[in-house]
Order: structure tokens, then C-alpha cells, then sequence
């Protein structure tokens, strides 16, 4: 949910102010044509982190005032979904037309034996009637039916459109099981009567429709709010887990309530995923395709499917909606409970998905034409006089003598280069102020390595800090910008996979990439002589523990981590071509 449009600065006010206009729908049950919020804060990044709660908590309201809106007599003209057609058919053509019939039968059982006897053979000769024009095809009688209904709903459905004739067909069909149940009455054999199958499947299927400001995607909007007013999920993951959210409604109907959702519907749609290549949904030639039919071009082509794990992160996505809907009283069990692929089976031990860098790797790496010089931007790997003083050189470096994610070096501020103790170290720092995030949600440091100095590192950060002073931008990378999901890792994750594979070092999914750095450190330092306890302090894992809980100290002083971190010496790999000469 992209915040910036809804931030305004009032007159003679330096806060932020919080806007969202409210549907003209919504407006007479909401009783406001907006909604505002002072912030309270003047940094506009502040500003945004605080927006998307409220944001998400009015999208919620305005999604259930709509929700009773369109049942209302002032409706918008809109087009009726499948559902719509098949329940006015269900209401109007058997249900109000069964209580007229009763009504009728009554009245004539009350007039004498005559008018009574009267009624079965009528019924049924009406009836005949009815199930022949079915079956020749005439339906001019529900047209005209139809077509009243159009009017009054205030449906946009023309009668060329398909969906016109599918409400002429319900109608029929449901109008033929008015006088089948009128004959019955008739009888007496009332007991005896079945309906037809379209509206034994329109009863069942209104069970399941969700009550006004119910529906699963309303449902996951007060469960995204909660969330993240609790700070228990950031707006990414919300956004991410939006999608999710649509493609299973999408798959199981939008009307359907959380409570009418089964184990084997579940099961369907995650089968449904495991066919699905990765990525699909950003696929042109998937454009207006059904899940169904997206799945079925994907077994015709030969697409490869995603992996097990992406499957998994599907359901962790949907599974935690369905935990707080329990808790919340809208649902008695979580159906995806039992479904998640146990990925440990049959696991090779020792199997690293990230692969650490060898030193032939980062003897390669450190001797392309990206260190050495290339031609031009945009063309890194090859050869030329070009040299970069950006992120380009200088993230992978950072990465390679820290340890730290690639998003984590991508998001420091000059300001975060710091020292103590006469340490010089980074701070990789969790400030939802300044927007900066770690994995962990908390502050760490990171001491740099005197090679890393040796290479012109704190000059690069001295020089970065000079155009600060001047543009006001104290990022080190200015020229990185988040993505649309607020990734500041996304450009040069993307760069890195890019330029290993031109280099050759990656292919396919071997997992050589940015993380590599991070596993390639912790072979160094265990063979230093560290040991793992060690090794996650220095590269910020959380550890569970009695002991983590006890004091307010962090684990691993800067000196600590310092001596950690020089005592890894890169055997064989060459870096002197790469220290700056003299001045």
C-alpha cells in the first residue's frame, strides 16, 4: 500500500497529515466524505512507517461499508458476478414464487372441493409446458423476466452478454421447480418433493457466502491491521501476503466466508500452485488467466514448477489468517493445518542452498573487469578504463569482510560508520525513524576489517560524507531507491545474480549469489577457531537462551567482534591489486 499519495502538509504546520477520500458508496454509511489523521511527526519517512495502519484500517472500513452499499436501494449500476445471477434466480424465481404458489393452494382449499381439484392438473399441465419450452429453447417468457430484474438491480448486463442468458437459464430452471413444488402441494406429496439440482447447488453455496464485512479479503484486512499496529508484520510482508490472499479468493470465490473454506479446497489450491512456474502471476502469457488455466498451459509447456519452500511460503501466508480467525470466533479449526510440504524428508545432510565462494571464485571475482576496469555502465563484465567508486564495488566488498546482508550494507548512512574504543565499525541498524531494517529487528555491529580499510573503504565513506554535507542525502549509496515492495537489496541483489553469471561463477539455481559472502565468512571464522555460538553473534542471529534474556548488554562487544573479525585472513586470495596507490 503505497503511502505517499495520502501525505499532506497543512499551513503553518510542519506535521504530517494523513488523507484518504471515501468512496461517494460508502460515504452515507460512514457518514464522512474523508478520512484524516495528524501524525504528529515531521520526518515524512517517520511519517509513512506510522500511515499504513491507519491506512489499512480504513481501506477495512470503507471494504465493509461497500459490502452493505451494494445491497442497499441506492445501488451503483455494476456488473453482477456468477454468484449475484444465481442468487436472485434462487430467490426470485423459486423461493418468493413457492410462497405465491403455497398462498395460492390455500386459498383455493378454502373455496371447496372444486377449485381445489382444479389446481394439480393445472400445475402439472404448466409444468409440461415449462420443461418443453426448456427443451425447445424458448425462453421468451424469462427474457422478459430477466430483463425487469436488470432494471431494478441496476445491473450494466446486456442481452448479448453471456452472463444475461446464464440469469435466463437459472431463472427457467428455477421456475420449473416452482410449479413442480406447486403440483406437489397440490397432491399432498409435498413430503415427496426434491428440487433440482441448480437449487440444491444455489442453497449450498449461499450457506457458504460470507455475512456483510466478512468476506476473506475484509477478514484479512482487520487481521493485516492488527498486525501491523502490533508491529508483529511490516507493510511488505502485508503487501506481499495481499496478493496471496487474492489468488486464493480468486480460486475458491470472493463471496465465500472464511468458515465454509474446506481441507480439501485448500489441498486443491496449493496442488494447483505446486504446477505453477515460478513467478507466474508476472508473466505476460498467464495475463487473464484463471489459476486453473494458468496451471494447465504450465503442464502443457513443460514450465518448471516452483519449488516446494515457495509453496510453503503460500500457506504460511494463509495459514495465519486462518489461526487469528480462530481466535477471533469466525472459524473452529485452520484447514491448512496438516498441508505444508515437510521439507526435511529426504534432505541430503550436509546440503548448502547458499554455497560459500571459493578462492578461486573470489580470485576471479576480485580480478573482473568490475575491480579492474570496465567499459561503461551497464557493461561491468567487460573490459575497459571505467572504474566505480558506487555500490557496484563497494557493497560486495563490505559483504565479503562482514558478513552482513547485502540489504543491511545497502541502507547505511554515513552516520552509521562509528568507532569505540578506538574501533572503527558499522552499525547495522533496525530504525523504523529512518526506515532501515534488519532480519533480526535489532541493532548490531560490525567492525571493519583492516583490509577492508587498507582498500579505501573509510575513504570512500569520507568522500560520501562530504557531498552530504552539501545535498543533505547522508546515505552512503544515494543512487540506490527502494523498490516497489520497499527493498532497498532489490538493485543490487539483481546486479550481483547478473554479473555472476556473466562472469560464469553462477548458474541456474545454484544458490551463488550476494549470501554467499555471508556463508563464505563463517568458514572463515570457524576456521580461526571460532565456534558456531560465536559465529551467529557475529553475524547477528538471534540466539535463544536462558541466559540471551537475562542483563541489557548485547552478546559480542565491538573489541570482542573486532579480534573476531581480523582474524580472518583469506588465504590465497589476492586483494593488492586492488589498495589504492600512495597520494
Amino acid at each position: 500500500m503505497n503511502a505517499a499519495p495520502h501525505l499532506h502538509k497543512r499551513n503553518n504546520s510542519q506535521h504530517w497529515q494523513l488523507r484518504l477520500m471515501v468512496p461517494k458508496a460508502a460515504r452515507p454509511i460512514l457518514g464522512r466524505h474523508e478520512f484524516t489523521k495528524s501524525l504528529g511527526v515531521a520526518d515524512r519517512r517517520r511519517a509513512v512507517d506510522l500511515s499504513h495502519a491507519h491506512l489499512a484500517d480504513w481501506k477495512a472500513q470503507i471494504a465493509v461499508a461497500l459490502a452493505s452499499a451494494s445491497v442497499g436501494p441506492l445501488q451503483e449500476t455494476s456488473v453482477p458476478d456468477a454468484f449475484e445471477l444465481e442468487e436472485i434466480a434462487l430467490e426470485v424465481g423459486f423461493e418468493r414464487a413457492s410462497v405465491r404458489a403455497a398462498d395460492l393452494v390455500a386459498r383455493k382449499a378454502k373455496l371447496g372441493p372444486a377449485a381445489f381439484a382444479m389446481l394439480s392438473p393445472e400445475f402439472e399441465r404448466r409444468y409440461r409446458e415449462a420443461v418443453r419450452r426448456r427443451r425447445a429453447g424458448d425462453h421468451s417468457y424469462w427474457i422478459e423476466r430477466a430483463r425487469k430484474l436488470v432494471i431494478e438491480r441496476g445491473w450494466t448486463l446486456a442481452e448479448t452478454d453471456p452472463a444475461f442468458a446464464t440469469l435466463v437459464d437459472y431463472l427457467a430452471a428455477a421456475g420449473s421447480d416452482t410449479l413442480a413444488f406447486a403440483k406437489a402441494l397440490a397432491d399432498g406429496s409435498e413430503s415427496n418433493f426434491a428440487p433440482s439440482q441448480f437449487v440444491q447447488s444455489a442453497r449450498k453455496r449461499r450457506e457458504s457466502r460470507a455475512r456483510q464485512g466478512q468476506s476473506i479479503s475484509e477478514l484479512f484486512e482487520r487481521y493485516a491491521s492488527q498486525r501491523l499496529s502490533e508491529g508483529r508484520q511490516r507493510q511488505d510482508t502485508v503487501d506481499q501476503g495481499r496478493k496471496v490472499i487474492s489468488l486464493f479468493t480468486g480460486f475458491v470465490g470472493a463471496h465465500r466466508s472464511l468458515a465454509s473454506i474446506t481441507q480439501a479446497e485448500v489441498r486443491e489450491w496449493r496442488n494447483l500452485i505446486t504446477t505453477l512456474p515460478p513467478a507466474f502471476r508476472k508473466r505476460k502469457e498467464n495475463a487473464g488467466l484463471t489459476l486453473q488455466e494458468a496451471s494447465e498451459k504450465a503442464q502443457r509447456t513443460g514450465a518448471s514448477p516452483m519449488a516446494a519452500n515457495t509453496v510453503n511460503r503460500y500457506l504460511s501466508t494463509l495459514s495465519p489468517l486462518f489461526d487469528w480467525a480462530r481466535q477471533e470466533g469466525y472459524v473452529e479449526r485452520n484447514p491448512c493445518d496438516g498441508l505444508f510440504y515437510d521439507l526435511q524428508k529426504g534432505k541430503k545432510s550436509g546440503k548448502n542452498r547458499r554455497p560459500p565462494f571459493t578462492t578461486e571464485q573470489l580470485n576471479t571475482i576480485l580480478a573482473s573487469p568490475l575491480f579492474t576496469g570496465f567499459l561503461r555502465d551497464g557493461k561491468e563484465w567487460e573490459p575497459g578504463t571505467c572504474r566505480a567508486d558506487d555500490w557496484r564495488y563497494w557493497i560486495p566488498l563490505v559483504c565479503l569482510f562482514t558478513g552482513a546482508r547485502i540489504g543491511e550494507i545497502a541502507q547505511l548512512r554515513a552516520d552509521d560508520v562509528r568507532e569505540q574504543d578506538g574501533v572503527t565499525y558499522l552499525w547495522i541498524k533496525d530504525d523504523e525513524a529512518t526506515g532501515q531494517r534488519t532480519k533480526s529487528g535489532h541493532c548490531r555491529p560490525a567492525p571493519i576489517h583492516s583490509m577492508l580499510r587498507k582498500l579505501g573503504w573509510l575513504s570512500y565513506v569520507a568522500r560520501q560524507r562530504a557531498r552530504a554535507e552539501k545535498d543533505g542525502d547522508g546515505r552512503l549509496f544515494p543512487e540506490l531507491e527502494p523498490n516497489m515492495r520497499g527493498q532497498i537489496s532489490w538493485t543490487p541483489s539483481r546486479f550481483w545474480r547478473t554479473y555472476l553469471i556473466r562472469l560464469g561463477i553462477k548458474s541456474g539455481r545454484d544458490g551463488y549469489g550476494s549470501h554467499s559472502f555471508r556463508h563464505g565468512l563463517a568458514d572463515q571464522l570457524r576456521t580461526a577457531g571460532y565456534l558456531d555460538d560465536e559465529i551467529e553473534v557475529a553475524l547477528g542471529h538471534n540466539q535463544v537462551s536462558v541466559t540471551a534474556g537475562y542483563g541489557q548488554v548485547r552478546q559480542g562487544t565491538v573489541a570482542r567482534l573486532s579480534s573476531m573479525i581480523e582474524a580472518v585472513v583469506f588465504a590465497g586470495v589476492s586483494f593488492e591489486h586492488l589498495v589504492p596507490a600512495p597520494t
